[in-house]
């Protein structure tokens, strides 16, 4: 499975959930965000989906952002239909080591799917937002700065 991931130009796997296959969970090691028109979805914390802090950084950014928010499972049909209806705007993964990723494309069974470029990325804005954080070039609102 990992060579052939390779070999078609997909760096990651999305997980889904082990009973039925139907609902995203994660990607590779990280949270999964999906921007479905402007709603921004995520799937529940549960005892196998992390409630990391990169995580909940990116849901206070887009709390303060006024982006709306669904917490709550995503199914790979949703998925593609949104992708076919042209609604699907971006899928991005957020963890500790890597920020925020997003995913330029994916693939299921034999459905092929290349994400738009847009102006208003969610995973570029909230990157800059929690980066200018980390690097104290933005008021830390929320506290998450600790000195050492």
């Amino acid at each position: 499975v990992d060579n052939l991931r390779l070999a078609e130009g997909y760096q990651q796997i999305i997980w889904t959930d082990a009973a039925s296959h139907q609902y995203l969970e994660e990607a590779g090691t990280m949270n999964i965000f999906v921007r479905i028109g402007d709603t921004l979805l995520t799937a529940p914390n549960n005892d196998r989906i992390l409630n990391g802090v990169t995580r909940r950084s990116v849901l206070q950014l887009a709390k303060d952002a006024g982006v709306n928010i669904e917490e709550r499972r995503i199914s790979v049909k949703e998925l593609n239909d949104a992708a076919e209806n042209g609604t699907l705007k971006e899928i991005f993964g957020s963890g500790t080591a890597a920020v925020i990723v997003p995913i330029k494309g994916y693939k299921h069974k034999e459905f092929k799917y290349e994400l738009p470029n847009l102006d208003d990325s969610y995973a570029e804005r909230f990157k800059s937002a929690l980066k200018d954080i980390q690097y104290n070039r933005a008021d830390d609102a929320h506290g998450w700065r600790v000195k050492i």
